[in-house]
C-alpha cells in the first residue's frame, strides 16, 4: 500500500514538472489507466500548465523532425534505386532520336515541381509525340494518362475536349473539369485555337526519372 502511495505521489510530481502521460509511464512502472485515474483530479498552477504546454509542443516538434528525417531517408533510398534504373535506360536509349526528343520536350514544356509527371501544350502534334514517347519509354497507354483542358470562356461552346480526345485518343472519362482562363475578350482572336491540354501520370517516380534523364542528357552532350 505504501508503495502504491509513493508511486501516486511520484506520478503527480512528474506531471507537475511538465511530463506527459507517456513519459511518466516510462519512469513509474504502473499502467496508463492508473496514471490517468490518479491525475484526473490533479490541478496544475498556471506556471505548471505553461511548462507542460511548452514541453508537449517541444515533443511534437521533435517528433515531426524525426518523422521528416525518416521520410527523407526513405526518399533518398528510393531515388538511389530509381537513379540506377534511369541510368541504365538512358544508356540503352541514348542513340534513339525519339528518346532524346521526348526528354527535350519535357525539359522545355514539362512541370519540374509538380508532384507527378505533367506536360502542357497547345500543339496537337507535340502532344502526339509526347504521348508516343510516354508509351514507349514509360510503358503508359493513353488510358493511364489523365488530362485537363485550359481554355478561355469564348471557346466553351466548341467542346474542345472532344477535339483533344480525338487527337490524343485519351478517353473523355480521363478528362478532369475544364479550367476557363480569365479574359476580357468576348470573341475569338485565334480561330483555330483549341486551348492548352495538360496531361499527367500523377506518379512522382515518373517525374524523378525524367529529371534524372534531363541531367544525363546535358552531360551526354557536354561529353560529345
Amino acid at each position: 500500500m505504501k508503495k502504491l502511495i509513493q508511486e501516486k505521489e511520484r506520478v503527480i510530481e512528474l506531471r507537475k514538472s511538465g511530463l506527459t502521460y507517456k513519459e511518466i509511464a516510462q519512469q513509474v512502472p504502473v499502467s496508463k489507466s492508473s496514471i490517468s485515474d490518479w491525475l484526473k483530479n490533479c490541478s496544475l498552477t498556471t506556471s505548471e500548465k505553461t511548462v507542460l504546454r511548452h514541453h508537449t509542443n517541444s515533443n511534437i516538434s521533435k517528433g515531426r523532425i524525426r518523422a521528416a528525417a525518416i521520410l527523407r531517408e526513405k526518399r533518398l533510398k528510393r531515388d538511389q534505386v530509381l537513379f540506377s534504373v534511369a541510368k541504365q535506360e538512358f544508356n540503352t536509349h541514348k542513340h534513339t532520336p525519339l528518346f532524346l526528343t521526348g526528354i527535350s520536350l519535357y525539359w522545355a514544356e514539362g512541370s519540374k515541381r509538380h508532384g507527378g509527371f505533367v506536360f502542357t501544350n497547345s500543339d496537337a502534334d507535340m502532344m502526339y509525340v509526347m504521348l508516343l514517347w510516354m508509351r514507349q519509354f514509360l510503358g503508359l497507354g493513353v488510358s493511364d494518362v489523365r488530362a485537363r483542358l485550359y481554355i478561355h470562356k469564348p471557346y466553351a461552346h466548341e467542346q474542345c475536349e472532344k477535339y483533344w480526345a480525338e487527337q490524343t485518343s485519351i478517353p473523355l472519362s480521363n478528362f478532369g473539369k475544364t479550367i476557363y482562363k480569365p479574359t476580357g475578350l468576348l470573341i475569338k482572336k485565334r480561330p483555330n485555337y483549341k486551348g492548352c491540354l495538360r496531361i499527367e501520370t500523377g506518379k512522382t517516380a515518373h517525374l524523378r526519372k525524367m529529371l534524372f534523364w534531363t541531367n544525363m542528357l546535358v552531360e551526354y552532350y557536354r561529353e560529345k
